[in-house]
């Protein structure tokens, strides 16, 4: 079960075979059922998950409870609220399952140790926030787009998820509504 993390994480640093033997030791596997919740808004966020199966999103719900999807993670990615687990405040996310799914958690505790324990796991660290740091300046951008190119945009790089994801949750993505999707979708100019 830690074959997809192992993979992930020597794309970044490059460990030995006691440093991956002490791997699980910090990691709890979890199976969640498809829409069962792995944080709810107003908890805490106590962990950062990494997918080895399966397929979730995080979203904001506004008052209206119109959804707000923030990032959808399938197998070989983390997700998480890093700020409500950094400041041990309540999130305003949820992160649920689209599809029964796998994770591996490492809480807080788990990850300071992991740090002491494998000290390259800091410089991996490091790397997954930037590049989440730079993912989020780019989300920004792509969200000032217009419709049909931010459709585009995500073809180009996610084409792969429109296989799983319900196209409802990829307008949600795109903050565009559904039918501004189909249209989109169709080929039909915008009205």
């Amino acid at each position: 079960m830690h074959e997809l993390l192992i993979k992930n994480l020597s794309r970044h640093i490059s460990l030995t075979d006691e440093e991956i033997k002490r791997l699980p030791a910090f990691f709890k596997h979890r199976r969640l059922r498809r829409k069962h919740y792995l944080l709810q808004e107003g908890d805490v966020c106590k962990a950062d998950y990494f997918v080895i199966k399966g397929c979730l999103r995080q979203y904001e719900a506004d008052e209206k409870g119109k959804e707000h999807v923030i990032q959808f993670a399938l197998e070989d990615w983390w997700i998480s609220d890093p700020y409500s687990m950094l400041t041990n405040t309540p999130s305003i996310y949820n992160i649920d399952a689209l599809e029964d799914s796998e994770v591996l958690e490492i809480d807080a505790r788990h990850l300071e140790e992991i740090f002491t324990a494998i000290p390259k796991m800091n410089i991996y660290w490091r790397i997954i926030m930037q590049n989440a740091f730079v993912a989020l300046q780019r989300r920004v951008l792509f969200l000032q787009k217009p419709l049909q190119e931010r459709y585009d945009d995500f073809l180009k790089r996610y084409a792969h998820f429109e296989e799983r994801i319900p196209q409802h949750q990829i307008a949600s993505y795109l903050g565009i509504t559904r039918e501004s999707m189909s249209r989109i979708r169709s080929g039909q100019p915008k009205k």
